[in-house]
């Protein structure tokens, strides 16, 4: 059975690592990092950890209702499979050039409270991964304490994903923007692979 630490280190890994591709939040960050310093950065980060706390939280109880339907487990999974196949041939396919972000006169941490609460596909990111994380039994979301072990871990997996981002603005965003395109193949084939490994589990 999962345990508390595990459902934690899961969450993270798993943010941390949904945090990594090219958006709205990683090249803001990099514009706030470098036109308002390091600590305007991290107050951005934390507000984009809490909206994701409260959306990965109420992403988990949604996923708990699918689950009371078993028949619907199977759909979820071929659901998130076709999923990372259209993310990998998106970002395979996705064109060159650093979107500019262009920033409201407000405090940081606003500006990252709101484009996070305008990043409404963390709804349905959260819901089918978590769904195949249980339905492996890497992850228990039966108990509240194994659920805010979970979400707490998503949170800071969130800050730990921009802090490339921050402390790496400026070599970033000269290397984004010569080699963006490389990157995005990079991220499309392993959304590709990841498809396909979600597509033999199905078979077997």
């Amino acid at each position: 059975m999962p345990t508390l630490y595990l459902n934690f280190f899961i969450g993270l890994a798993v943010s941390f690592l949904g945090t990594l591709p090219l958006g709205v939040l990683n090249i803001t960050i990099m514009d706030v990092s470098l036109k308002k310093g390091i600590h305007a950065a991290f107050r951005f980060a934390l507000a984009c950890a809490l909206v994701e706390f409260i959306y990965s939280y109420i992403s988990v109880q949604l996923t708990k209702s699918i689950m009371d339907f078993p028949a619907l487990r199977a759909v979820t999974e071929v659901v998130a499979t076709i999923t990372l196949l259209g993310m990998g041939i998106y970002y395979i396919h996705k064109r060159n050039g650093l979107a500019s972000s262009k920033q409201k006169p407000i405090s940081s941490f606003y500006l990252g409270a709101l484009l996070s609460i305008l990043n409404v596909v963390a709804f349905p990111f959260w819901i089918l991964y978590t769904t195949l994380l249980q339905s492996k039994g890497l992850i228990g979301i039966e108990e509240n304490e194994l659920i805010l072990l979970y979400v707490f871990g998503i949170s800071l997996g969130t800050i730990a994903g921009l802090l490339p981002f921050i402390y790496g603005s400026r070599f970033l965003t000269n290397c984004v923007t010569s080699h963006q395109h490389r990157m995005d193949r990079m991220i499309g084939f392993l959304f590709i692979f990841l498809a396909v490994c979600q597509f033999v589990s199905l078979w077997r």
